[in-house]
């Protein structure tokens, strides 16, 4: 590659030095390198040169990937040339040097900032360059078996000790289990038994797998190691034992415990407490730890057990998250004259006060009335959603006042008297007086709702 730009006192000339001076003999750049050249002496010529920069050869073109390959076919392609050009197993000469780059590549690649950074400015580092070029900031070879060890999930190089006899470490696998609770026990919480089997150590053996008074052999495959060793391309590859399982003992027929045929593990079935606690929601899990199976082999923590909780709706309410919602059904002079209703929560009965004129389809809220939030003290609210009630049938006299209500409301006239019952003109004039004294027809018909609702 040839640099194409020229410059002097930090001013720089793109054009071509005969381009430039060839323009009416006037460089385009003042100062720029092409007039110093053309101003020198008349006839004469003087010679630049332009400098090969060297470029270190790609991270990329290494490994043999494209620039967009995905972490996994990175990681691919280094481990088959690291298995090809590591120094432990090819002699040629050259393959040290080839897997230091191998090495330096993934090491930048592998790391989404230093690949991001070697994007943008073919650096892995931008303020100071490669550091000193190949194998700068290599820190060693590695071991062959750690890397075919990545390759194959951890299984090649070691179990992280020996087997029963080793303090072989692992874990126990988790276990499930559900429980069915009210709503009510939802919400203020319980205590509930759950039948499980887990896997336990047999009691009998310690989890030995050999009968009481008998004694486990070394292995004679791995000698005790718990580990043997195969090839694998050329490559000499650790792996559990299999005579052994990787224990590093074996147990023979005659010798085994007849609770568990030696493998040291039974199911048993039990039961355990679980507390729910309040605010729990259907669905959700409780965690009992170390509840689990124990490990297969070895020694190390047991697994978890994990509780599912199955609540049942309730007849009541309806819960979202922690609020609850109650559907309030109000007569519907209720709902015009106002008045009050008792109403259920999850804590009892409460007396709930009815504006007048509420409208059907309006909610109430009661503050603190819902469901405890998990792992708080607070708690949701509860709603109250109104449904006003409409009577199937009415008496004459609800009939009557129902009309003269609708025609009071719609501005029309009262109806006729002859539609009034027999003897009520009469009283109605005897006593028009009075009734203007007590309050005019407004009191008189809510005098009557009142009525109505008594006789209801």
């Amino acid at each position: 590659m040839y640099s194409s730009r020229l410059a002097i006192g930090g001013k720089a000339c793109l054009r071509s030095a005969p381009a430039c001076i060839a323009k009416a003999q006037r460089p385009s750049t003042p100062g720029c390198i092409h007039r110093l050249a053309a101003g020198s002496r008349k006839g004469a010529k003087r010679l630049f040169h332009t400098t090969r920069v060297s470029r270190a050869e790609d991270f990329y073109d290494i490994l043999g990937v494209k620039r967009g390959a995905s972490q996994s076919e990175i990681k691919k392609a280094y481990y088959q040339l690291a298995k090809k050009y590591h120094p432990d197993a090819n002699k040629e000469a050259g393959a040290k040097d080839r897997f230091i780059k191998i090495q330096e590549a993934y090491d930048t690649l592998s790391d989404e900032s230093k690949r991001k950074s070697y994007d943008q400015f073919g650096t892995a580092d931008p303020t100071g360059g490669m550091g000193g070029g190949p194998g700068a900031g290599f820190s060693g070879f590695g071991n062959m078996e750690d890397i075919l060890s990545q390759m194959f999930g951890g299984g090649m190089g070691g179990m992280g000790g020996r087997g029963r006899g080793g303090g072989f470490m692992s874990v126990g696998e988790d276990i499930d289990a559900s429980v069915t609770i009210s709503f009510m026990e939802a919400v203020n919480g319980a205590r509930k038994s759950v039948t499980i089997t887990p896997v336990v150590k047999c009691e009998p053996c310690g989890g030995q797998g050999a009968r009481k008074g008998a004694r486990r052999q070394t292995c004679k495959t791995c000698r005790g190691t718990g580990q043997a060793m195969f090839q694998m391309g050329g490559f000499h590859v650790q792996q559990p034992c299999p005579e052994c399982s990787g224990e590093g003992s074996t147990i023979s027929a005659k010798d085994r415990c007849s609770s568990c045929q030696g493998r040291g593990r039974v199911r048993e079935r039990k039961s355990v407490q679980v507390d729910i606690p309040p605010g729990c929601d259907n669905g959700m899990r409780v965690k009992l730890q170390g509840m689990g199976d124990v490990p297969l082999e070895g020694e190390g923590p047991s697994g978890d057990l994990y509780v599912r909780v199955r609540v049942m709706p309730s007849k009541v309410f309806r819960r979202k998250g922690s609020d609850i919602y109650y559907d309030v059904e109000l007569p519907f002079t209720t709902a015009i004259l106002g008045g009050s209703v008792q109403v259920p929560t999850v804590d009892g009965d409460v007396e709930v006060k009815i504006s007048p004129g509420v409208q059907p389809g309006d909610e109430l809220r009661l503050r603190a009335k819902g469901v405890r939030k998990l792992q708080s003290s607070l708690r949701g609210d509860q709603y109250l959603n109104l449904k006003v009630r409409l009577p199937k049938s009415l008496t004459a006299e609800q009939q009557r006042l129902i009309e003269q209500f609708a025609a009071l409301a719609s501005g029309a006239p009262p109806p006729s008297k002859a539609a009034e019952a027999p003897g009520e003109a009469a009283g109605e004039a005897a006593g028009e007086g009075s009734s203007e004294k007590s309050g005019g027809f407004f009191s008189r018909i809510k005098r009557d709702f009142e009525k109505f609702k008594h006789d209801k």
